[in-house]
């Protein structure tokens, strides 16, 4: 089983910082900022995950984690 750890409080201030750059520096959304960014740093495995080439498929009715992790983000 692998073991996911939380980000830390500087990978999520560095990714609130970046979105509060995109969002060209508007003030007042710290709080929104900082939960985004937790929010996508939680969700990256999955992302990752999405983005793998599908497994060599061995048995037509089943489908691959990868598959179904697609189908639920697209």
């Amino acid at each position: 089983m692998v073991k996911y750890e939380r980000p830390s409080d500087e990978e999520i201030a560095t990714r609130a910082h970046q979105l509060y750059v995109e969002s060209d520096c508007e003030s007042g959304h710290d709080i929104d900022n900082w939960l985004q960014a937790e929010y996508e740093l939680m969700h990256l495995p999955v992302r990752e995950l999405a983005n793998l080439p599908d497994p060599q498929k061995g048995e037509a009715s089943r489908k691959s984690i990868v598959e179904l992790v697609r189908a639920a983000m697209f």
